[in-house]
């Protein structure tokens, strides 16, 4: 009785297999789709590429993200995506300022989409990285239910260097053509960051590139100025008049070697020639004045004596002699 059940069994299983492959139509798919469900691990449809992934610490930092849809399901002829939701979401002690989310109604194949958004980072998180989440969750034509891939975002977080110049005099305020002239002044780092190889450098069309020094700083921190001074020396074949000079201090970022940190502050000196002497000579007199002054001078160099102290005294005894009356008053004239 058993054998015979067993028997009976296995003939209806055969028969029914029979009945469903001879019903099968020819030239239907032998591939039924099968449902996703939400969190099902699957190969990402979307590619993304990302800019802003370098933040600056006391900034608000512009991330760009760009989504391309590039899959196409063969069995339905299509590889638009549906009901689209992406999401994003960043650690602490970052900060991702307004909205996370954005939803798109349809994506299709080949398409692209692009979403901005911002992330502040504070300075304690400076010189440190971190991983962000992008989740894309979507349906597909004949998914009964969503399907969800994500992707990782690497942040790194710079410090900030800015560099001013300011209080620059110059010593002195003019100079000659082939002169030189003292510069002087300050240098301020406004950023969260230290400065390093700090150096201050003056250039200008007026300036002698070979003869003029540097001012070498070093480190600048933030917030402490560091005063400079350095010799700009001049042309010797200048005009007259005001030539701009240029100041300018340069620095490295430890953390970022390949990035230029420069400032520079612009002045004028003022560039005058010399202004030449001429010696006028003393108009020497003719005639017999000169002569009889020559004599009383000749005399004086003779007697080594004063020719006022010689005639003086012998004015008050002879004052009613006309000749010695002429001769003193020749003496205040030409002395």
């Amino acid at each position: 009785m058993n054998a015979n059940f067993v028997q009976l069994r296995r003939l209806l299983l055969i028969t029914v297999l029979a009945i469903v492959v001879i019903s099968l139509p020819i030239g239907a798919p032998t591939a039924v789709p099968i449902a996703r469900v939400l969190g099902q691990t699957i190969p990402p449809i979307l590619t993304m590429n990302v800019t802003g992934q370098s933040l600056t610490a006391g900034f608000n930092g512009t991330v760009t993200i760009s989504l391309l849809n590039n899959y196409y399901n063969t069995a339905y002829g299509t590889g638009t995506i549906y009901d689209t939701d992406i999401a994003i979401s960043v650690p602490s002690p970052l900060t991702l300022i307004g909205d996370n989310h954005w939803h798109y109604d349809s994506i299709s194949f080949g398409q692209r989409v692009t979403i901005t958004f911002k992330v502040y980072a504070p300075t304690s998180a400076v010189g440190s990285s971190y991983q962000a989440t992008l989740t894309a969750t979507y349906r597909q034509l004949g998914d009964i239910s969503s399907t969800s891939e994500t992707h990782q975002l690497a942040f790194s977080v710079y410090g900030s260097i800015t560099m001013i110049i300011y209080g620059v005099q110059m010593t002195p305020p003019s100079a000659a053509p082939g002169g030189n002239t003292t510069i002087s002044g300050n240098v301020l780092n406004t950023g969260n960051l230290a400065a390093y190889n700090a150096n201050v450098t003056v250039q200008g069309n007026a300036v002698v590139p070979e003869s003029s020094s540097s001012s070498f700083i070093g480190e600048v921190d933030p917030n402490i100025p560091r005063p400079f001074s350095l010799i700009a020396a001049f042309k010797p074949n200048l005009a007259n008049g005001n030539y701009t000079l240029t100041v300018k201090v340069s620095a490295i970022d430890q953390s970022r070697p390949g990035i230029a940190i420069t400032a520079q502050k612009a002045t004028q000196i003022q560039i005058t020639k010399a202004a030449q002497q001429t010696f006028t000579p003393r108009p020497q007199s003719t005639g017999l004045i000169a002569l009889i002054y020559q004599i009383l001078r000749q005399i004086y160099n003779a007697f080594l004596g004063s020719l006022t102290g010689i005639l003086t005294p012998l004015r008050w005894e002879m004052t009613s002699d006309p000749h010695f009356e002429v001769a003193i008053a020749f003496i205040h004239i030409f002395s």
